[in-house]
């Protein structure tokens, strides 16, 4: 076998080692694609997602009738204590901006997370509490008619980061097992054009 062979040889068997190699992490990394994928579907409005993603899903307006912007925050007690319902279609995971005569649908899990009351803030120590009834409309008219927030729910509100940056995170990791197998096809396609060549 001359030089040039050998040389060749040894290249072929480095790009099979690299493929394999590429195949391999985009099968291990596949989970980050079907995370993303669900990420994506339940961020898609409910006229595209599939029946089943919205099984338990449960949705209530709020509508702001009053001429301030509020923040508004989702909260459920299933688990005990007052627990922030996060927003997947939203950047922000609390205190989401409703301007004045504007309104805003939030979402929740009836089964698991459903919906124990909205607190309504009008700066970060000011926050009272709007009732929920489950019904799928729910109106601010003024914010001094609201009760109180118990201490314990703005403490679960300040606990939590106001950013969700899962919404970019989850579905950039899920193009990961993509990008891989795709770079494994074209070290492939590479590989087929060299040996038709020769």
């Amino acid at each position: 076998m001359s030089v040039p062979d050998v040389v060749e040889t040894n290249r072929a068997k480095k790009h099979i080692s690299v493929r394999a190699i590429l195949l391999l992490l985009a099968v291990l990394s596949s989970p980050l694609g079907c995370c993303g994928c669900t990420f994506l579907l339940n961020v898609l409005p409910p006229s595209v997602r599939p029946p089943m993603m919205d099984l338990f899903k449960a949705e209530a307006r709020v509508e702001n009738r009053s001429g301030e912007t509020f923040n508004i925050t989702p909260i459920t007690t299933t688990s005990g204590r007052p627990q922030v319902i996060m927003q997947l279609a939203f950047l922000r995971q609390r205190d989401i901006p409703l301007q004045p005569n504007r309104s805003i649908v939030l979402t929740y899990d009836a089964a698991d997370m459903p919906l124990s009351g909205i607190a309504v803030c009008r700066t970060n120590d000011d926050c009272r509490l709007l009732a929920v009834d489950y019904s799928d409309a729910y109106f601010l008219d003024s914010f001094e008619n609201l009760p109180s927030l118990e201490p314990s729910w703005l403490l679960a509100i300040r606990s939590l980061s106001p950013y969700n940056f899962g919404i970019v995170l989850f579905p950039a990791l899920g193009l990961v097992p993509v990008v891989l197998f795709l770079s494994w096809l074209y070290l492939g396609k590479l590989e087929k054009k060299k040996c038709q060549k020769r």
